[in-house]
């Protein structure tokens, strides 16, 4: 469903975000992971250290500049032919694409590092599929989640997660290999869902034994990762990658289920952080009461912080035995996150603990 108009030059600011990304990390890579850290480590960043990533951090924002106007732009013409206008809906978030960026710019230098030029040549694609992926599984995820789902906006979202499986098919290649991983990012996806939404009003589908299950909803942000690794003759691995990926991806669920509370406990869907919690509320006042208890129950926080830190250990594990420093990277910067959220949000300090 792809379109094109004569008067739309498609991808000029995503063809030149893999080779801005690749000048800074190329001239000095320390200085790019430095400039990437800081906004984790705001509160003890000091001035002069500011000071010293103060051009990488242009150079960087340069090359996220325009990047969402851009996704609009190409959500808007894919939506002409259905006479809607996907951009004007609530349930397309366009910051979950935003939240992406980070990855993106870890997957040009992964790229990059494991020689795979002739991808990185097309990374304009690589983009313009992720718009139509974060839109369409966002959209139905947004639908699923209401008390009043739009029949229309669960078709379109349907018809743009096609839209991304064909364009990132077309780059990576259509093989068996391929076809399994976009199946199992599917099926994985919609498997979370179908269980969240039974239990809806009831219990949690995650336990604490298995965190890793509550990472699956996010895997289709990386799936670009598991696509290059058969070109790599890394397929062998493809199970090892999918569990860093679920096990870092649950600690990111867990950090914005914090941050989700509110809209979670409305709809009766218990998260990962709201275990054991019993008769939830169906009032404004009473979700918020029940809210404020449990984000300064410092127990259930504790709890919490050390399972997370106990997947990005064994993210980390997994990562130095299949030798894949960038990625370890990703996985230290979640850390950082996870640190960052805790003692700013919750209040909570690994230290006293």
């Amino acid at each position: 469903m792809t379109t094109q108009t004569s008067t739309f030059t498609p991808a000029t600011r995503f063809t030149e975000f893999a080779p801005a990304i690749l000048k800074v990390y190329r001239r000095d890579k320390e200085a790019l992971w430095s400039a990437v850290l800081a906004p984790f480590l705001a509160d003890s960043v000091s001035l002069f250290d500011w000071w010293k990533h103060l051009a990488v951090d242009l150079e960087l924002l340069a090359a996220f500049r325009g990047l969402d106007n851009e996704a609009r732009q190409i959500l808007r013409e894919f939506s002409v032919p259905l006479g809607i206008d996907v951009t004007r809906w609530k349930s397309n978030r366009l910051q979950y694409f935003k939240d992406a960026y980070p990855i993106f710019a870890f997957l040009v230098i992964w790229m990059s590092e494991m020689g795979l030029d002739d991808l990185l040549a097309r990374f304009d694609d690589v983009l313009r599929s992720a718009v139509f992926g974060v839109a369409g599984y966002g959209i139905l995820d947004e639908n699923v989640d209401s008390n009043a789902p739009v029949p229309v906006e669960v078709l379109t979202s349907q018809a743009l997660v096609a839209e991304y499986e064909a364009l990132v098919l077309n780059v990576f290649g259509v093989t068996p290999t391929n076809l399994n991983i976009l199946h199992k990012m599917r099926s994985i996806f919609l498997a979370a869902e179908v269980k969240e939404k039974n239990l809806r009003w009831k219990s949690s589908p995650y336990n604490l034994q298995n965190p890793r299950e509550c990472g699956a909803k996010g895997a289709h942000v990386v799936t670009p990762f598991m696509l290059g690794l058969e070109r790599l003759g890394r397929a062998h691995l493809i199970d090892d990658y999918w569990q860093v990926f679920l096990l870092f991806g649950a600690v990111i669920q867990i950090i914005d289920d914090w941050s989700d509370m509110e809209k979670d406990l409305a709809i009766g869907h218990y998260s990962l952080v709201t275990l054991g919690v019993k008769d939830l509320p169906r009032t404004d006042s009473q979700i918020q009461i029940l809210a404020k208890k449990l984000r300064t129950d410092q127990a259930r926080i504790q709890e919490n912080y050390h399972v997370c830190q106990k997947m990005l250990t064994e993210a980390r594990a997994i990562l130095a035995r299949i030798d894949d420093p960038i990625l370890t990277r990703l996985v230290d910067i979640t850390g950082l996150r996870l640190e960052s959220y805790f003692q700013k949000e919750l209040k909570y300090s690994p230290s006293q603990n």
